[in-house]
Parts: structure tokens; C-alpha cells; sequence
């Protein structure tokens, strides 16, 4: 077993559903070579160690017309107010993920805005006005690609040290 915790086993079961959370455990179980009750222990051992936290849809944002997407950089007030700060910014549609940080900046946020006049409105007008916030840089996104969980599973030695 790899420092992951995970078995060659689990780790295919892992790749299997972050491809495609919709499997079904006979489906799952035909690829790993186990019958579905079994499949289904290893599930059930996988969701009570936190490793599956849910099964997801995964929705493109431009589709429902949140065409642009940015990253912005922000640089808080330092203490507790962090905290308050990110719990404030994730109650805005337009966050899709915060991220407390290391370097330049104390906070990045990737977002998704309908236009760019919206996007604008809201680095303009709706950060500044959060608790904590001191400034922020936006960088628009002109591409962005995502590696799956799967992907990474793929390129990681489940059995190696």
C-alpha cells in the first residue's frame, strides 16, 4: 500500500468514479475484477475514511452563461478577520473556490462572472466593500484546463513506497 493509504484496487475504484461518478458498482466491479458485494465494502471503507466525499455533476459554468472566469489575488487585513473575509466572499455566486495562500498574496479567489462588465462590478464594487479587504489584482483567464482526480491516480504508484 503507497503512502496514499489507498490499494491498487481502491485506487482503480477512485479513478474509475472520478471519471465517471455514475458508474454502477456491478460496472465498477467488472473493471476491478471483484464481485459487486465486495466493490461495495471497499465503497463503503472509502467513504467512512473521507477519501469519497460525494458524487458530483460536472457542469460546465459557460453553458449557464458565466462566461468569464478570473483568478484575483487578494491581500487581506492580517488576524482572524481572514477568516471572516473568506466565509463573507463565499456567499457571492461569482466564487467558485477560495484558497488561503502563501506568497504576494493572502487569498485567491477563482471566478466565474456573466460578462465583463459583471465581473467588473464585482472587483470593483463588491470586494472592496468585504470585511478585511485591503486590494486585489484580477487576472482574466483566456483557457484553463484540469487535471481529474483519475488523472492524477493514473500517474501515481498506488503499491510504491
Amino acid at each position: 500500500m503507497g503512502s496514499s493509504g489507498l490499494d491498487s484496487i481502491d485506487a482503480k475504484i477512485v479513478g474509475l468514479l472520478a471519471e465517471d461518478a455514475r458508474l454502477s458498482t456491478r460496472a465498477i466491479a467488472r473493471a476491478v475484477g471483484m464481485s459487486p458485494t465486495g466493490v461495495s465494502e471497499r465503497l463503503e471503507r472509502l467513504h467512512s475514511r473521507g477519501i469519497i466525499l460525494g458524487y458530483h455533476a460536472d457542469i460546465d459554468p459557460a453553458a449557464l452563461g458565466w462566461d468569464v472566469e478570473a483568478i484575483i489575488g487578494i491581500t487581506t487585513q492580517q488576524g482572524e478577520i481572514l477568516q471572516s473575509l473568506v466565509n463573507h466572499v463565499m456567499t457571492f455566486p461569482e466564487v467558485m473556490t477560495a484558497y488561503i495562500v502563501t506568497g504576494r498574496w493572502d487569498m485567491l479567489l477563482s471566478v466565474r462572472a456573466r460578462s465583463h462588465q459583471a465581473l467588473q462590478d464585482f472587483v470593483v464594487g463588491i470586494l472592496p466593500a468585504s470585511p478585511g479587504f485591503v486590494r486585489s489584482e484580477t487576472m482574466v483567464c483566456w483557457e484553463a484546463r484540469r487535471r481529474s482526480v483519475g488523472a492524477f491516480l493514473a500517474g501515481n504508484d498506488a503499491d510504491g513506497p
